[in-house]
């Protein structure tokens, strides 16, 4: 649907509207948005607003909504029955039609965080297509009701576990 190359230009645009003063912010959101017209031939919008980042890319082959910043709230349609860390801070939300990617930092340790996402996504009706562990990453596969969920876990450098969350929904 969108390029790597465009899903790139697009994060990366996001990323430099931050941190200028309000009159700048919009002269910057205004140039990337004709920058990315131009380059991508999609319809842009990106917002800045509450330090959450929004870039919206219509095209006529569907949409593409990436947020980022320090707390990007979840789609309102985000399912209820995916497990979610205890405590956690949306870094980044990105929908592209049935498919969304939540990028989110949590204190709780890998190991606490995988042991707790398998059995939960069972208790809930998932069935796990996957599981993988190893020093530098975990990730777990389930499906329920024609939906696919992946769920990479990773450690950074502050201590904290970086939770990837792709969920594909059914057609």
């Amino acid at each position: 649907m969108f390029p790597i190359r465009t899903l790139s230009l697009l994060a990366l645009l996001a990323a430099l509207s931050t941190g200028c003063g309000r009159s700048q912010d919009q002269a910057a959101e205004a140039l990337a948005e004709e920058a990315l017209e131009a380059s991508t031939g999609a319809e842009i919008d990106i917002e800045n607003k509450d330090g959450v980042n929004r870039v919206t890319a219509r095209t006529e082959q569907g949409e593409l909504v990436h947020s980022s910043g320090e707390n990007v709230p979840l789609p309102a349609n985000f399912p209820a029955d995916v497990r979610l860390p205890a405590d956690y801070a949306v870094m980044s939300v990105m929908t592209m039609g049935p498919a969304t990617s939540v990028v989110m930092r949590s204190p709780e340790p890998m190991s606490e965080l995988f042991t707790g996402m398998r059995r939960d996504q069972a208790a809930g009706g998932w069935k796990e297509t996957m599981s993988m562990q190893g020093a530098d990453g975990s990730m777990l596969g389930f499906e329920k009701d024609g939906r696919s969920l992946l769920v990479n876990l990773r450690d950074d450098l502050d201590g904290q576990t970086v939770v990837s969350l792709s969920l594909q929904a059914a057609d």
